[in-house]
C-alpha cells in the first residue's frame, strides 16, 4: 500500500493490465501524465485515470487547456487513446 501526501497519485494495490481496464493506455504513461500534473499544481491520480472514465476525460482535458505543451501533449495522446483504444493511440 502506497500513500503519498502532496502527490499526484493514490495507489493501493497494483493495476490490471491495460486490456482490462475501462482506459486502456499503460500505468507509466498515467503516472507521467500525473507527474507533470504535480508539477504544475494539479491532482491526478493514476487509479481514477485507469478505472474512471469520465473523471479521466476531465482531468486530460483540463491538462491539454491549461497545461505546459509537455503536459498538453501527453493530455493529447491520452484523449486519443480514451477516444479509440491503444491500438490507434501507437
Amino acid at each position: 500500500m502506497l500513500i503519498q501526501q502532496a502527490s499526484a497519485r493514490l495507489v493501493f494495490e497494483g493495476l490490471l493490465p491495460s486490456l482490462a481496464r475501462p482506459l486502456q493506455a499503460d500505468v507509466t504513461t498515467l503516472e507521467r501524465f500525473c507527474a507533470l500534473m504535480a508539477a504544475e499544481g494539479w491532482t491526478a491520480h493514476v487509479s481514477a485515470l485507469a478505472f474512471d472514465r469520465i473523471y479521466a476525460r476531465e482531468r486530460f482535458i483540463f491538462a491539454k487547456r491549461r497545461g505546459s505543451p509537455e503536459l498538453a501533449g501527453l493530455a493529447m495522446s491520452l484523449l486519443h487513446c480514451h477516444r479509440y483504444g491503444p491500438t490507434s493511440a501507437r
